[in-house]
């Protein structure tokens, strides 16, 4: 007798966190160039960290270069949006709907440190930078991607 085929399926939903501060830029340099230009204008020390690891249900990998600044209830955090998919050669993207930016910057916590206009402002002044833009987290489908 097979116990499994009367029970009801169930389904977890998961409920995350989206409270953060989202910044896409868009550079044509290098992840340590930019980094660097942010510490000299935010007065703070990005250091890289392990790239992230995204698996995908479609067995594709993601892995994102990964800049870290942190403190004890927050941190900043500067990732490279696109990767290569290096089996295929095709581009994949942490935030596939906003692929016309080569960065993402999240802020946790930092509310009176990091104001998002001060940001934009402070980070518009760099030469390398051509476009920065707050980007509205619930409007992202991908938004589960910056869960990590």
């Amino acid at each position: 007798m097979n116990t499994l085929a009367g029970m009801k399926k169930q389904k977890l939903i998961a409920d995350f966190d989206y409270n953060f501060k989202l910044f896409g830029i868009t550079s044509s340099v290098a992840e340590h160039k930019i980094a660097w230009e942010i510490n000299q204008s935010l007065f703070i020390n990005l250091v890289k960290k392990a790239d992230i690891k995204i698996k995908f249900l479609n067995n594709q990998n993601l892995i994102i270069s990964n800049f870290l600044f942190e403190r004890e209830e927050s941190n900043l955090r500067l990732l490279k949006n696109k990767a290569v998919d290096v089996e295929s050669g095709n581009p994949l993207y942490l935030l596939p709907e906003v692929k016309q930016f080569d960065y993402i910057i999240i802020i946790t916590g930092f509310e009176q440190t990091f104001e998002p206009e001060k940001v934009i402002s402070k980070l518009n002044k760099i030469d390398v930078i051509q476009y920065i833009i707050n980007l509205d987290v619930d409007k992202l489908k991908s938004k589960e991607n910056l869960v990590f």
